[in-house]
Order: structure tokens, then sequence, then C-alpha cells
């Protein structure tokens, strides 16, 4: 349990991070103030939409993170980080509500949430059976061993 509240930590930071850097990198590009929450008050419609797609990157590589990183209980990991996905993004949304269209966030959310299910499915692991597999060569392999057996038996049988 401790893997999986420390892994959705981790990759909730590492959503954090990448949109900071990307907004820092903007905004010096742009030779504007740095706005960690807004996406429309960048001039154009290329740097929303980058800001956008960005934020259902920075989601997908933070969650392969952590379902990675808290593999053993993956349901738990995963539960957790879209937990903290989803208040990341409805407190964006919540913050720009009055001050720009909220668009952009609302796809921001829609756009984690599915790259979260992607990288569910991507890092998901299948259950572990106590049966090892056998291919039809290794059964007709250990057929012809037992026949060998049992004929050498029947030829000369135990004292």
């Amino acid at each position: 349990m401790k893997k999986s509240l420390l892994g959705s930590f981790v990759g909730i930071s590492i959503v954090l991070s990448v949109d900071s850097i990307s907004r820092v990198i903007i905004a010096l590009y742009m030779k504007q103030d740095i706005l960690m929450f807004s996406y429309s008050n960048y001039p154009g419609l290329l740097w929303p939409i980058l800001l956008t797609v960005i934020a259902g990157f920075s989601a997908f590589f933070g969650a392969m993170f952590s379902l990675t990183y808290g593999r053993d209980k993956q349901i738990l990991t995963f539960s957790t980080f879209m937990l903290l996905l989803i208040l990341l993004r409805y407190g964006q949304i919540h913050i720009l509500i009055d001050t720009e269209s909220i668009f952009y966030p609302i796809v921001s959310l829609i756009l984690s949430l599915l790259a979260l299910f992607v990288a569910l499915k991507i890092a998901r692991t299948p259950k572990k059976t106590g049966e090892l597999y056998e291919s039809p060569i290794d059964e007709a392999h250990n057929d012809a061993i037992h026949d060998d057996f049992k004929n050498d038996y029947k030829e000369n049988p135990p004292l």
C-alpha cells in the first residue's frame, strides 16, 4: 500500500512538473509572464492547444510511472492516481472559471483521464497461475518419454 500511495504522489508530481516546465518554456519563448494555470491567455490558437495536448501526455507519463512503481496493487494505485488527477484538473477548472473560457481545462481533464486508462491498459499485468504452460510439442515429447519408461518397465520389471 505504501508503494501505491508513493507511486501515485510521485506520478502527480511528474504531471505538475511537466506541465510547469512546458508553461515556463512557452512563457520564455513568447517573452510573457508565466501563467501557471491559464490556457487561453497566450496569444494565438497554437499555444492553448499545445498546452492541452501536453496535459494529456504528462498525465500518461505520470500514470505509467505510478502503475509500474505500484505494480503489486495496481487497482489501488490507479484509484489513488485518478483521484489526485481529477482533483488537480478540477482545481484548474475552478481557478479559471471566472477569468477565461473553461473549454481547454475541460478538454485537458478528458485527455488526462483517457491517458490514464491507456496507461492502465499498457501497464496491466496478467494474473499468474500456478500452472506452467506446456506447448503441444512438449506434451508429445513427455508422452514419448513416458511410453519409453513404460516399455522398459514391462521388459525389465523391478525385483
